[in-house]
């Protein structure tokens, strides 16, 4: 009961809000609870699921999860400083953050058929745009065929994403690649320890791996 009075109070004063609809939910630990800081969480749709791990941070944020049947999976000791997370208007789809990354600025959006991974201890800096799809459709002129379907994003364990990055869809990205600041990431690459920079972003350097310290 002690406990339960603690987080309201906790709520209310870091100005949290939690709008659930009836068939959705939400498993959020006491220990990323008492986390959360000018966090909005907005459950729609149905059949839903927002699964927050243990000794999570959420700040600053604000996330929507609509459709059917969706999932938001953030792992264990994540720390996500500012931005959105949103997962709307689909089916079956999901976005999951890997245990021990951190993001201090993002805007992940699924609102088609596809879904995105971000693995474990990856860094994520500010500005950061992550999408599965263009919003509008482009059709063929002839056909009415439309040409360009979202597509799925996967970030391997360990990759660092640098400042204003904007990542489109179909991108892969593997282990111990270091995305340059502005860059923007339209393709997918096999090959990881390795920097790619540019509009459109390209290896420009091999051979490499990242730590968080400065040695």
């Amino acid at each position: 009961m002690l406990q339960q009075l603690t987080l309201r109070l906790h709520h209310l004063l870091y100005k949290n809000r939690r709008m659930i609809r009836q068939g959705n939910r939400l498993e959020l630990p006491a220990s990323s609870e008492r986390n959360l800081k000018k966090v909005t969480i907005k459950l729609r749709g149905r059949n839903n699921r927002l699964v927050i791990g243990e000794n999570v941070t959420l700040t600053h944020c604000e996330i929507r999860l609509g459709g059917e049947n969706n999932l938001i999976e953030i792992g264990s000791n994540v720390r996500f400083s500012s931005g959105k997370i949103y997962l709307v208007d689909t089916q079956g789809q999901h976005i999951r953050i890997g245990a021990d990354t951190t993001v201090e600025g993002a805007y992940l959006l699924v609102d088609e058929a596809a879904s995105i991974d971000i693995g474990r201890d990856c860094m994520l800096s500010t500005d950061i745009i992550m999408r599965t799809g263009d919003k509008h459709s482009i059709l063929d002129l002839e056909t009415g065929e439309r040409l360009n379907p979202s597509s799925g994003i996967r970030i391997a364990d360990r990759v660092w994403v640098g400042r204003d990055v904007q990542i489109l869809k179909g991108v892969t990205l593997q282990s111990e690649t270091v995305v340059a600041t502005r860059s923007l990431v339209s393709r997918a690459f096999d090959e990881g320890n390795c920097v790619v920079a540019g509009v459109p972003a390209k290896v420009v350097k091999r051979g490499i791996r990242w730590d968080r310290s400065k040695l």
